[in-house]
């Protein structure tokens, strides 16, 4: 199998008041990805010519139905001395040729933070709002049929840690 091909762009600024480290204000980042879904192959070890015409006629599909992508992330965080406060985003496009095929995401996430002499804790909030296509099966003689199935998930996580 050959993977998707992916190039990948990343920024980050990091806003300092001095060379030390440990005074750090906070930072910004992003990355663009571009992502070639429809340059994925399947290749038969067995050299059959039955297996060699399935993974043509797969890898034929996958020509047709899937496209190249741009993916978008963005995030930062401010230090107020102890407290931490975190935002980021992101998009991941649909991988679908087809305009009826949508399939894209949308992230947003936030969090609090604080450190202090070898003890930190995190709070952070991430939403998705995900567009899903689902395919049961194909059909030769007619259009295929597709659920574009709408949802979001929450997700609250908390970490506690301890430096020694």
């Amino acid at each position: 199998m050959i993977t998707p091909l992916r190039a990948i762009v990343s920024a980050s600024y990091v806003f300092r008041e001095v060379n030390d480290t440990r005074m750090q204000k906070g930072f910004i980042s992003a990355d663009v990805e571009y992502v070639q879904y429809n340059a994925t192959r399947y290749n038969a070890i067995d050299q059959t010519s039955q297996l060699v015409e399935y993974y043509n006629l797969l890898n034929q599909t996958i020509k047709d139905y899937y496209k190249g992508n741009i993916n978008a992330r963005m995030g930062g965080e401010l230090k107020f001395n102890t407290f931490m406060v975190r935002a980021g985003a992101a998009y991941y496009g649909s991988p679908y040729r087809s305009a009826d095929l949508k399939a894209d995401r949308f992230l947003v996430s936030g969090g609090l933070g604080y450190r202090n002499k070898g003890m930190f804790i995190d709070l952070s909030y991430a939403h998705l709002f995900n567009n899903a296509v689902q395919m049961p099966y194909a059909l030769n003689d007619k259009a295929n049929t597709f659920a574009v199935q709408k949802g979001s998930i929450g997700n609250l996580v908390m970490t506690l840690g301890f430096k020694f």
